[in-house]
């Protein structure tokens, strides 16, 4: 079965258009092209800036003339992955999109129907003469998948609504409000070393693994155990059974990732090898005994290697140990306006030793500013009691809920009358473009919403065509309302 074939075909000329153009992050020299082609030909103004950011401009059609704009946003860019095998240079090449009439899918990698569905939309309604709408200002962004850079470098000065429709949430039938802003934070706490005494001493590696881990934002409510923070208790428990001291430890590899695993090698005495194999043993029965339903397979284990060098003085071996077991994690504060939502947390994503010193990065998310600020504060006095330092680095703002919205009233009222059921009003505790706008256009009221896809930046992405008919109609019927 072909694209064409589908309905509606508008929509799916468009993304099959999109679909045969390269564009990955980082490569969208070619969309952005045709995408100042595409207005050029309707007639429309249009502007492109350095960053690729496209912004077209469409007047309201007769009844609408005088309507207050309304700006519809999606990106531009998707991600490109692809199995194993598969010939095609995503460079230089557009996708191989394939359907059966429920699904669409690409044969080989991605579909980037994360977010050329949003641009296929919106270039439908543009290209459109029947129509109705207010006027339009259409912002199409770069490089969302790789830190949201084109809402970086947009120059909004030119944009004047007030109201704002972002089509790239992936669940049809949720009407998203708000979106968690967020800071990297890396804190480096130095340490002492001293010599080893070879003669009397031995060492072990402690091992933490098994955990299921997951994505620090949308995964952060289930409460999943952190290996950095099992791997501080475990060693904790050891040192006041026996005297250890830190050679090193490791742990993690993304601040937006919860940590599966986390290991550190440690020197003792050697006639206390036997306490510190049965203080680990003990203290993964009482674990598992915690954890049997939620982290069924975690392991902590405890081999002896060979001897170092060096290893850090007890002071240090005890602040260290004090930090991992200690320093704030997890989900901090749920949202007292919108039901099960999680409205503050941090994840302590990475553990690594350096010369002299351990460092830990952290990410932060909030959905208020003011949630991200006081959890930084604490990070920061904790870190400096123990004699360390605090740097931040890609802080973005949270797109905070408003309490009174006319745009989600509407949007809302509209979703009842064309699917006869209430929508789910929600929040994501992570960053959509949505925040980084919300920063550069005051008092902007905006909304999320879009169709179903499934497995998004993987080759196993696809898009449910129903979904998309669904929620093309709702969106015509949005605009229809929205005078």
């Amino acid at each position: 079965m072909l694209l064409s074939e589908l309905s509606p075909r508008e929509v799916f000329y468009y993304f099959q258009k999109l679909a045969s153009i390269p564009r990955g992050s980082g490569n969208t020299d070619q969309i952005a092209e045709f995408c100042m082609d595409f207005a050029k030909e309707h007639g429309l103004k249009a502007r492109r800036d350095h960053a690729n950011n496209v912004v077209i401009f469409a007047a309201g059609t007769p009844g609408y003339e005088k309507s207050e704009p309304v700006i519809l946003q999606g990106h531009l860019d998707m991600v490109c992955e692809q199995e194993a095998g598969c010939g095609i240079d995503m460079e230089k090449e557009g996708v191989e999109v394939c359907t059966d009439g429920v699904k669409v899918w690409a044969r080989g990698t991605t579909l980037g129907g994360d977010d050329g569905i949003a641009v296929a939309y919106i270039l439908a309604i543009l290209a459109s003469d029947t129509i109705s709408h207010p006027p339009i200002e259409a912002l199409l962004t770069s490089d969302e998948e790789i830190g949201m850079l084109g809402a970086r470098a947009l120059d909004v000065s030119d944009l004047t609504g007030k109201r704002l429709i972002n089509i790239d949430s992936e669940e049809e039938g949720m009407l998203c409000v708000s979106c968690a802003g967020g800071v990297r934070v890396h804190l480096d706490i130095p340490f002492h070393k001293e010599q080893v005494d070879k003669a009397d001493s031995c060492a072990y590696r402690i091992v933490v693994s098994g955990l299921l881990g997951g994505h620090s934002g949308v995964e952060i409510h289930k409460q999943r155990e952190n290996a950095i923070k099992l791997l501080g208790n475990v060693l904790s428990r050891a040192n006041r059974e026996c005297t250890l001291s830190l050679v090193d430890a490791t742990g993690g590899g993304k601040e937006n990732a919860i940590p599966k695993m986390a290991e550190a090698t440690v020197c003792l005495p050697m006639n206390q090898s036997h306490m510190l194999e049965y203080s680990v043993t003990e203290f993964l029965k009482l674990m598992h005994q915690e954890l049997f339903m939620t982290e069924p397979e975690l392991l902590i284990t405890a081999n002896p290697v060979d001897m170092p060098e060096q290893c850090m003085d007890q002071e240090s071996t005890r602040r260290l140990i004090f930090a991992m077991q200690q320093l704030p994690d997890g989900m901090q504060k749920m949202s007292p306006e919108i039901e099960g939502m999680v409205q503050t947390s941090l994840n302590l994503g990475v553990l690594h030793t350096e010369n002299n010193h351990v460092s830990m990065r952290y990410l932060i998310r909030s959905n208020t500013a003011s949630g991200k600020q006081l959890v930084l504060e604490k990070v920061t006095a904790f870190t400096e009691y123990l004699g360390g330092t605090v740097t931040m680095h890609s802080d973005y703002p949270a797109w905070e809920y408003r309490a009174k919205s006319k745009l989600r009233e509407t949007m809302i009222r509209t979703f009842e009358e064309v699917y006869q059921k209430v929508p789910e009003v929600t929040a994501m505790h992570a960053g959509l473009e949505c925040g980084i706008l919300a920063g550069k256009m005051m008092d902007i009221d905006m909304i999320s919403f879009g169709p179903t896809l499934s497995n998004v930046h993987t080759p196993k992405e696809s898009m449910d065509v129903a979904s998309v008919q669904r929620s093309w109609q709702y969106l015509l019927k949005v605009l229809e309302n929205l005078r």
